[in-house]
């Protein structure tokens, strides 16, 4: 015989669900605190195209990437998406959305060294990754010489890592038609080159 359900039960019910609930929402959340991030990917869409737990072969990678955003968004949105991680390193890219939007070679520059400087305050190792240059585009491919050949030399004054990518991945003209699928992002043959020189890397760092 089917008995009728009764508010208090009803509420009572409800209120386990909630409660259930919550403490499933709590374990998740400290699951995702306990797994600890050794590495952050930090960069605009180039990056975030990676799959980079996979390309590396760790469970420890995050990819913090965002489509769009230029270096001024990564200096916002550094503290929440990289500081507050406390990975061990930092692997920056970005630059090309700036040069896309005209914004100023200098506040790129300025960017990149608020960038290194705010990892390094906290104790995070930063490794520059060159800025990728766009196939066939001749006026970019200027600018993106100006701010790697700056971030360089600042890299090297500052004992930072810099990782050439347009060595593996371009001729003197610019980005190989073969590693891009647009004329801007790379595919996954370009993807495993990358994940090649951040391994090599990384076995000279940790």
């Amino acid at each position: 015989m089917n008995r009728k359900c009764t508010p208090k039960a009803l509420l009572l019910f409800l209120c386990s669900v909630l409660l259930a609930g919550i403490l499933t929402g709590f374990k998740w959340i400290s699951d995702q605190h306990d797994e600890k991030i050794t590495i952050v990917m930090f960069g605009d869409s180039i990056t975030k195209g990676g799959d980079w737990a996979t390309l590396l072969g760790r469970s420890d990678v995050k990819n913090s990437g965002f489509p769009g955003f230029t270096t001024s968004h990564l200096v916002w949105l550094l503290k929440e998406n990289v500081i507050d991680l406390k990975p061990s390193l930092c692997f920056l890219e970005g630059g090309i959305n700036d040069i896309g939007v005209g914004i100023p070679l200098d506040r790129t520059k300025n960017n990149y060294r608020s960038l290194i400087e705010g990892l390094q305050e906290h104790k995070i190792i930063p490794v520059v990754q060159s800025i990728i240059y766009q196939q066939d585009n001749p006026e970019s491919k200027i600018q993106v010489d100006s701010l790697n050949s700056y971030l360089r030399t600042y890299c090297q004054s500052q004992g930072v890592y810099y990782l050439d990518l347009n060595a593996k991945l371009s001729s003197s003209k610019g980005l190989k038609a073969k590693y891009t699928t647009d004329g801007t992002h790379i595919n996954q043959e370009a993807y495993g080159i990358w994940a090649t020189e951040v391994r090599n890397l990384l076995e000279s760092i940790l």
